[in-house]
Parts: C-alpha cells; sequence; structure tokens
C-alpha cells in the first residue's frame, strides 16, 4: 500500500477516535445537481438520428453477407484446385519418380570380396519397360567369379510395374592405394509405357580403400653428398591370406641418381623387379646401390610403387596397389668436383665427328681440415670408344684392363697432402671410333660415359682420419653424319630429257637434278635441301618421286626439298628436272646448272643441328654413266 494512502487512513483513524469527533453530513460532501429539461421535445431530429442509425446498421449487415459468400466461394474453390493438383500429382510419369537406392560398405580391406546390393523402384503410376542397369567401374576392381576386371557390367531388368522394387548384387574385389577412394557410377536406362523415348537416371557411390594388399617401405639417408654411393632398402611383404601372384615392384630415381647394382638384380632394366609369387605374410626385400649428384640443398625424391603386372606390358604395373615415398637432402662433398667436356660443363655434351675429345677433371677440397692421399679416377664406358685414342695428362696413368685413369700420389706429389680449399685440373683427350657413313659398323646413338670418382682421407674434428669420397659424371655423345650426295644427269634417272648434247647456245637442253641425303648412326629430323637456279636454268616442274616435297619459289629462284625425317642409316632421295638455254656469251664454257646446295637437319640424338654442303652442278656431268668427254662445254 502507498504511503499517501496509509497517511489518510492513519488521520481518519485518529479522528474517528478522537474525544472532540464531530459527525459530518452528507450535505457537507455531496452537492445536488439540477437536471437540464429541453423546453421542447424535437420529434422529427429523432426519427432522422434513427433512421441514419438503422441504414447503417442495414449496410453493415449487407457487407457481412456478401463478404461470407465470397469467403465460402473462395473456400469451394481453393479445395477444388488443391484437390486437382493433388490428383494431378499422383500421375505425372516423372524420372524423379524412380530411385536408384545403392547399399555398399563405405570401406573396405584391398583385395577382399564385398557385395553391392541395388534396388530400383518404379513410384509412377505406369510401368517401365526395357530397363536395363549399367555400373561404371574405376580401375581396381575385379569379378569375385572370374577375377576378369570390372570396367562396365549391365543387368537386363525388363519391365518394372508401378510401385514394384528389383534387386541386383554384384559381388567385386577392389585394389589399389591405402587410404585412396573410387567411385561407382551406376545408370538406369529405360522407357516409360507408350513412349519411345529413351531416358537415363545416374547414381554414384564411394568406396574407400582402409588397407592395401601389400605394404611397401623405402628406406634411405636423410642427408648425402654430392657424389656419394647411397643405398636404398625397399621393404615389401603381403597383407593378404592368399598368395599374390605376378608383382611388379618398380623404381622411380631422381634426376642425378645413377644406378650402379641391385640385389637382387632387376628383371626389366634399372628399376624394375618381379616377384612372381608372394605368400601370406610373406616378407621381401630389395637392395638398390647408386651414386647420387646433385646441387647443395637440393632435394631428391625417390619413389617405390608396388602392383599387379600390366597385361599388355609385362615390364610396367598395370594396377598400383601401393607406394612409397622418401627424401634424401644434397650436402656439400667434401672434395668438390666438376667436369669440363671441350669447355662445355653441361651434363650432355654433342661431340663433332672427326675430332679428338678433350676432358678436364676440376677438383677442390672442401674440407675445413686437412685431407691426404687423394685419388682422381675417370673411368670410359661406351662402345664409341677408341681405346687407341686415349691419352693421359698431368701425371695420369689410362689403365687399359678396365678404361681407367688414374692419378695419385705417386705420379702427382700434391696428392700425397692437401690442405683446406686446394684445387688443381687433370685432364685426358680422346676420339671415337669410325662413325661415318663409310664406316664399317652401325653404332645406334653413340655415347661415351665419363664417370669420375675421387677419394681421400680427411681428418676429422676428433683427429682421426675418415674415409671420404665424391663422383661425377657426363656423357658425350656423338653427331651423326648427314651426308648430301648431288648429282647432273641427262641419260639416266628419273626423268627422259631432251635437247643438243654438248650444250647448243640458244637452244633447250633439259637436265636432271637428283639429291641423295643419308644419316649414319643418328636419325635427323626436320631435313631439307635448298639451292638456287641461274637466271638461264628454268624450272620444269616435274619432281620424282612424285609428291615429294621439293618446290620452288619463283620469286627467289629457290628450289628447296624439305625431306622431313630421315632414319638411322636411312636414305631419302628426291629428283627434278629442269631446262638449260645457253648463250652465245657462254660458248665455251661450263655453266653452272645449280648454286651451292646446302643441307640442314636436327640430330634426335644429340639436339644438335647437323649440315652438309656441296659445289654447284654443272653441265659436266661427272656421275652421268653415258656421258663423254666433250659433252660438257656449250657450242655454237
Amino acid at each position: 500500500m502507498p504511503d499517501d494512502v496509509k497517511s489518510k487512513i492513519a488521520e481518519l483513524e485518529k479522528e474517528l477516535y478522537s474525544k472532540d469527533f464531530q459527525e459530518h453530513s452528507l450535505g457537507d460532501t455531496l452537492r445536488q445537481k439540477e437536471p437540464t429539461v429541453a423546453p421542447v421535445w424535437d420529434t422529427a431530429g429523432d426519427a432522422a438520428s434513427f433512421l441514419g442509425v438503422q441504414a447503417q446498421i442495414t449496410k453493415r449487415h449487407y457487407m457481412m453477407k456478401k463478404f461470407v459468400k465470397i469467403s465460402i466461394i473462395f473456400f469451394v474453390l481453393a479445395s477444388a484446385i488443391a484437390g486437382f493438383i493433388w490428383w494431378k500429382g499422383s500421375n505425372i510419369i516423372s524420372g524423379e519418380n524412380i530411385a536408384i537406392d545403392i547399399s555398399a560398405p563405405v570401406t573396405i580391406e584391398g583385395g577382399d570380396p564385398f557385395e553391392t546390393k541395388f534396388v530400383i523402384t518404379n513410384g509412377n503410376k505406369v510401368s517401365v519397360e526395357e530397363a536395363t542397369l549399367f555400373v561404371e567401374y574405376p580401375l581396381g576392381f575385379y569379378s569375385v567369379a572370374d577375377k576378369a576386371e570390372l570396367p562396365r557390367i549391365a543387368k537386363d531388368l525388363g519391365v518394372i510395374v508401378p510401385g514394384q522394387s528389383i534387386a541386383e548384387s554384384v559381388n567385386t574385389i577392389l585394389y589399389g592405394e591405402e587410404n585412396t577412394s573410387k567411385e561407382v557410377m551406376a545408370t538406369l536406362e529405360y522407357r516409360m509405357a507408350g513412349s519411345n523415348a529413351t531416358i537415363k537416371k545416374t547414381a554414384t557411390y564411394m568406396v574407400k580403400i582402409a588397407s592395401s594388399l601389400v605394404n611397401v617401405k623405402l628406406e634411405m639417408l636423410k642427408e648425402a653428398s654430392a657424389g656419394q654411393e647411397v643405398e636404398l632398402v625397399i621393404t615389401v611383404d603381403s597383407n593378404n591370406k592368399n598368395p599374390i601372384d605376378n608383382l611388379i615392384v618398380e623404381a622411380s630415381y631422381p634426376l642425378g641418381f645413377n644406378f650402379q647394382s641391385a640385389e637382387p638384380l632387376p628383371a626389366y632394366g634399372t628399376n624394375s623387379w618381379k616377384i612372381s609369387k608372394l605368400a601370406p605374410q610373406e616378407k621381401r626385400t630389395i637392395r638398390i646401390r647408386g651414386i647420387i649428384d646433385g646441387q647443395e640443398n637440393e632435394e631428391k625424391v625417390v619413389k617405390i610403387s608396388i602392383g599387379a603386372q600390366s597385361p599388355k606390358d609385362e615390364r610396367i604395373i598395370g594396377l598400383t596397389y601401393n607406394t612409397a615415398t622418401e627424401s634424401t637432402i644434397i650436402t656439400k662433398p667434401f672434395i668438390g668436383l666438376d667436369i669440363a667436356v671441350d669447355n662445355d660443363h653441361a651434363a650432355d655434351h654433342a661431340a663433332v665427328l672427326g675430332r679428338s675429345v678433350r676432358v678436364d677433371v676440376l677438383w677442390k677440397s672442401n674440407s675445413p681440415t686437412q685431407m691426404a692421399d687423394l685419388v682422381i679416377e675417370a673411368k670410359l664406358k661406351g662402345d664409341a670408344l677408341n681405346r687407341y685414342s686415349i691419352y693421359a695428362q698431368d701425371g695420369g696413368f689410362y689403365r687399359s684392363i678396365d678404361d681407367t685413369i688414374v692419378w695419385d700420389k705417386t705420379r702427382s706429389l700434391e696428392f700425397a697432402s692437401l690442405e683446406p680449399g686446394a684445387r688443381g685440373t687433370v685432364g685426358f683427350s680422346f676420339s671415337p671410333v669410325a662413325l661415318g657413313i663409310d664406316a664399317g659398323r652401325l653404332i645406334k646413338n653413340p655415347k661415351i660415359t665419363v664417370e669420375v670418382r675421387a677419394r681421400a682421407r680427411r681428418l676429422s674434428e676428433m683427429k682421426t682420419f675418415e674415409d671420404i669420397a665424391s663422383f661425377a659424371m657426363r656423357n658425350v655423345k656423338f653427331e651423326t653424319d648427314l651426308r648430301l650426295s648431288a648429282r647432273g644427269l641427262y641419260f639416266t634417272g628419273a626423268f627422259e630429257n631432251t635437247g643438243p648434247l654438248p650444250p647448243q647456245a640458244e637452244k633447250e637442253t633439259t637436265y636432271t637434278v637428283e639429291w641423295t641425303v643419308r644419316s649414319s648412326s643418328n636419325s635427323v629430323s626436320n631435313t631439307s635441301v635448298k639451292t638456287t637456279l641461274p637466271i638461264y636454268v628454268k624450272w620444269l616442274g616435274a619432281v620424282s618421286p612424285e609428291g615429294e616435297g621439293i618446290s620452288y619459289n619463283e620469286n627467289t629462284s629457290e628450289v628447296v626439298w624439305n625431306a622431313g625425317r630421315i632414319p638411322i642409316g636411312g636414305t631419302r632421295e628426291g629428283a627434278f628436272q629442269i631446262s638449260f638455254l645457253p648463250s652465245l656469251s657462254q660458248i665455251g664454257q661450263i655453266p653452272r646448272l645449280t648454286g651451292d646446295i646446302f643441307l640442314v637437319g636436327t640430330d634426335d640424338f644429340t639436339k644438335t643441328e647437323v649440315r652438309d654442303r656441296k659445289s654447284p652442278i654443272t653441265t659436266y656431268l661427272l656421275s652421268d654413266p653415258q656421258f663423254v668427254q666433250g659433252q660438257a662445254n656449250v657450242v655454237k
């Protein structure tokens, strides 16, 4: 209760119980009010007012009845429309009413069989006809029944009546890499009753391979100096309950890895091993040794893959089961090595035939401490090597039994003890065997490999000597002998020639120009031959063989033969016909029929441009067997 109200009540109580209480009369509190009465009763106004109110009530009642009628009509129409839509929707023929439900495990063990169930339901009011279920499988799925690869299967479902569900089951085996997922696509092709249109409905599901059929592990050094010999240890073991046949283990080496040996030996090349049968829980080990080279702080990655042998190529993996990847970081070698071939420091050097090859080996001590007993060995490999041409310099000794040049402290006293930062150069030269067209034998893609190894003893931080080594390698590739033959003919050749012989002034004589291109040891691409015709020689347009790429440019008077590719030891021939109209000023002369002839192409092995050049063809037809002396000079 508010304080002001309490105060008033208290005052009243005080007054009520006071000795001096006086009773109050009602009149003191209430005042009388005299009623006001109109002097005249207005009957006409009252009637009008009444009629107005009555009219408003009638109008309001009418509007209310109208609203109710409209509401009822709207409700009836809305109900009718809703009913129609419901009735119509239940009779719509749609692919949305076709359901493809797929039941399959989310994860599986590689190599274990599992079942996939496909349920097709027709929710339409009409039948589905000629229904066929197609299942598309990615690489790695095989049939349980016949172990055949499953790229695709088809199930004929026929007619599916309204409301009917048809179930189909497929038993498969999945192989693949651990923790990889495979997507399978199911497609239903069908026709609705009364229609010729083919409709498709698709659905997909994913299966993850929890574990592989086989495990593979790779072990290697985390750090290795450039030129150091490293070992790769590959371990393979089976996860399967049954023997696994025809496995391929494949090693992907990084750039700069030079394979030396392996135990067991590779079945194919230097990086592929075959395991004919791997028993349950059986373990196999492969050890690979090689020299690794690279720049300081460069990462070298090795990848090992294992899988089923390809049915198309027994040397490669057709289906990968598992992989392993490891890397090593190249550290600065204690003995720095560099090789220059004819002053070229590239990994591959293209050498010109007929020239001696000069090799310089540059060495440097990168050790912060003293080195002792330095030995440098340069080994030469390749069928193209002329072993009698090897000449060692700077105190080197050529050991012919293994084609190795050796420099050591017995011939170079400075190799006995080397201070930090010491450096030097040793060298040698060699020549290849005959590799030209006239050589007695053909060596395809001739190459000589120079492998340089350096070893020494280094004083370690523990004041003891430890063995250190370094390695470098260069390839010397030899260009092919690309050769051009050019002949002028009259009596023989691809065309019949006419006109006087010897050529007569102001009378036309035709000749045949024949070109032959040959390559020896390497194939050549983009081969072309060019020459220019003199002003008094005319191009006749006859070319042999017909369709050969020999063309003539009237603006430049240039004849071009695009001979294309010349295979190893291959030959290409082309010929064309020209006419010669001698002038009186040429009487007694042996005129040129062509300008200088140029041959150019790209050596496919060395990736260099190779060339040849021949002198102009004249009327002196030395290559024509029926040509006789005196038929070359122009006569009157």
